[in-house]
């Protein structure tokens, strides 16, 4: 079929829905009453999805459960425009209109409204994360900048997970997960209640082997990338009267998992991971649509990952193909680097050693309703950022960084068929002094089930205290550069991005059918980037032509694409979601200085299409099954391999029971029940792989 008529065919598909019932008739006028879900991830305010300034994507627990999913990546391969992907068996690339990157960098997560967007890799850790997928009450994903509302690390999209709150739950849930890649997965979680006081207490064991062991190639063996995991979450919710309320969280978790190059099995390494965080938000109700409120929060990350490659005297005899012995190494070096060096022999440690990572944040927010069809969200925050880790920075010195934020959203419905949202931030620190991003949207409501959105923003984010400070190299004895990694370049500025979208949503919430469409443009300018460069350092390097990769505001970036997304569950037994993304890059940057400028691009460095289609159905006596499709298009991806597209197939067959006052399933999970593929590296590779679990709740 040529292309014009295939996507012809896939448009009229997705839009017939739109025009009739569930029965086949027209929407009838009971379509219009049914509830309409809120969001407060796009704007600060709670908006009906037809008010957002935003194209949005929802993700319950009812579709977690319906997908199969078993971790982070199986999740957001739910999400239109998303590129998910393993970058080793625990380890995971999470990222929107990304080029696959190791650490994506452009993606807000927040954990209910605390950012765990980590200051060291200017991304998240999502391997050491301490929650469960079963502590997930929604997830709210906003397509498209959001850095007028959640500043710099918005700057092309935000996510705000959001967990149970105790007062949903009560009593005992207990889940375990077993099945291929030696998984043993399990989750306990206690909800109560004392007087004024909600309370809930979850505790998470993970544990697997990774990716299967490469057989072929250039570096075969044990690929050493698996996971062991436990985490502790405590959450108190105290009301003590009806305006009030305090939310309290902590949780802890220590992880142990390999770290290293897909490409090189033979340099994994295991990493220990401790991370910890505690948060405190008060909020009181001003009657009407006034509101205010004040949360604190605190993480904190903490890595080693010593890796000892052996003396340097045997590395050496290795690398010449004769014996050096250990008597023999100041001669060599000396002789052959530099006649002041006096280096003995020793063992050669690498690896990232020891890092650190804090972050306090405080801030205030209040909701005005200014009118009856003019409101008004504003607040301000600062932020104290702290790191430390000689792989980062090059030294054991702590830096730190300051943020200051002032924000505002404003909502003005002039007539019944117009929402016009205006959304401001200004931010301010040491390394890019004042930066502002703003949005602005007008959506117009053709009627109460159909909306057209047109959108303008304009973002800046500010490089995360690691990009700017960046010193990365193996360095023996203090005296001698071995290895030369990568660098930040002196006095780094903000990047920049200019985004323009249109949007049609339809609802119909009777019939159970959500339709949205987001037509973009996302202009880049400033990216961050790097560039070879010869080393020039105070001290001398065993390979004179080692170069530095350096990072740099080099890239210029433009994308363009359309993305779609349908919901459709006209009951509680039935659910049909589908998405489809595809994106045009136009990029360049320099990627060479010497000895001749040379320019590249990452014009094929993410799918052109990634899709997926997720079909699930309860039938009597307590059976349901479900299964989920996937697609995404070649890709030579920025930190991986050039893979070919794919097509993944998973599968789920459940049974729900009660015993006595215990409710529990029982599902059989197939993850690729298609061919073999290649994720992001060519020996990340994945096979069909089977799974058992098992959940009870009971008082």
């Amino acid at each position: 079929m040529p292309r014009t008529k295939y996507l012809a065919l896939t448009v009229s598909l997705l839009f017939s829905p739109l025009l009739f019932g569930q029965e086949g008739g027209f929407i009838t006028e009971e379509d219009l009453l049914a509830e309409l879900p809120v969001v407060t991830s796009a704007s600060r305010m709670a908006q009906p999805l037809s008010k957002v300034p935003a194209s949005i994507t929802i993700i319950d627990q009812q579709m977690i459960k319906a997908s199969g999913a078993l971790n982070w990546v199986d999740i957001f391969r739910l999400v239109p425009g998303f590129e998910s992907y393993a970058i080793n068996g625990n380890r995971y690339g999470i990222s929107y209109h990304g080029y696959g990157r190791e650490f994506p960098n452009h993606l807000e997560i927040m954990v209910d409204g605390r950012s765990i967007y980590d200051p060291l890799f200017a991304s998240i850790e999502w391997g050491s994360l301490g929650i469960d997928l079963d502590d997930i009450d929604h997830i709210e994903i906003v397509r498209g900048s959001n850095a007028p509302a959640y500043g710099s690390n918005a700057f092309l999209g935000a996510v705000n997970i959001i967990t149970r709150k105790p007062v949903q739950d009560h009593g005992w849930h207990m889940s375990a997960t077993s099945g291929e890649q030696h998984t043993r997965n399990s989750n306990i979680r206690y909800s109560g209640n004392a007087g004024k006081l909600d309370y809930r207490a979850s505790f998470n064991y993970e544990h697997n082997e990774g990716f299967p062991s490469v057989t072929g190639g250039d570096s075969p063996g044990s690929m050493e990338d698996g996971k062991e995991k436990l985490a502790l979450n405590l959450r108190g919710m105290y009301t003590p009267n009806i305006n009030d309320t305090f939310d309290f969280q902590a949780g802890y978790s220590h992880a142990n998992m390999g770290w290293g190059d897909a490409d090189h099995p033979d340099e994994y390494a295991q990493v220990n991971f401790k991370n910890q965080f505690q948060s405190v938000k008060w909020t009181r109700d001003l009657g009407s649509s006034d509101g205010v409120q004040i949360h604190f929060y605190h993480n904190k990350l903490e890595g080693e990952n010593y890796v000892n490659l052996g003396k340097v005297s045997d590395l050496l005899s290795q690398e010449l193909g004769a014996t050096i012995a250990p008597a023999d190494v100041p001669v060599f070096f000396k002789t052959y680097v530099d006649s002041n060096l006096n280096i003995q022999d020793q063992d050669f440690i690498t690896g990232f050693r020891g890092i650190e990572s804090e972050r306090y944040d405080l801030e205030l927010e209040n909701h005005l309703q200014l009118t009856d069809n003019f409101r008004a969200t504003w607040g301000t925050g600062i932020r104290y950022d702290s790191i430390k880790g000689e792989s980062i920075l090059g030294n054991n010195d702590r830096e730190s960084l300051t943020s200051k934020r002032l924000f505002s959203h404003l909502e003005w419905q002039p007539t019944r068929h117009w929402t016009l949202n205006a959304g401001l931030i200004v931010e301010d620190n040491h390394i890019v002094d004042t930066i502002g991003s703003a949005r602005a949207a007008i959506n117009y409501h053709l009627n109460d089930y159909h909306t057209l959105r047109i959108g303008y923003a304009a973002g800046r984010r500010s490089p995360s205290l690691a990009e700017a400070k960046e010193f990365n190299a193996d360095i023996l004895d203090d005296q001698v550069l071995i290895t030369a990694i990568r660098r930040s370049a002196d006095n780094l500025h903000e990047e920049k991005l200019r985004s323009l979208e249109l949007g049609y949503l339809a609802q119909f919430p009777q019939s159970g059918l959500t339709f949205d469409m987001r037509l973009f443009r996302e202009e880049v300018r400033g990216g961050l980037e790097q560039y070879r460069e010869p080393v020039d350092l105070d001290i001398p390097a065993l390979d004179p032509s080692v170069k530095f990769a350096v990072r740099d505001n080099l890239l210029k970036s433009d994308m363009t694409g359309v993305e779609l997304q349908l919901r459709y569950q006209p009951s509680d037994r039935t659910l049909i979601n589908a998405h489809y993304g595809y994106r045009d890059v136009d990029s360049s940057f320099t990627d060479r200085l010497e000895p001749d400028v040379h320019f590249t691009d990452l014009n094929d460095r993410s799918p052109r299409h990634i899709a997926g289609l997720l079909l699930h159905q309860k039938f009597s006596y307590g059976l349901s099954s479900g299964v989920n499709f996937y697609h995404m298009s070649d890709a030579n991806w920025r930190d991986g391999n050039a893979v070919n597209q794919f097509v993944r197939i998973d599968a789920v067959l459940g049974y729900d029971f009660n015993v006595g006052t215990t409710a529990g399933n029982l599902s059989l999970i197939a993850r690729n029940l298609g061919k073999t593929y290649e994720e992001h590296a060519q020996n990340n590779v994945f096979e069909s792989q089977y799974f058992l679990r098992l959940t009870l709740d009971f008082d």
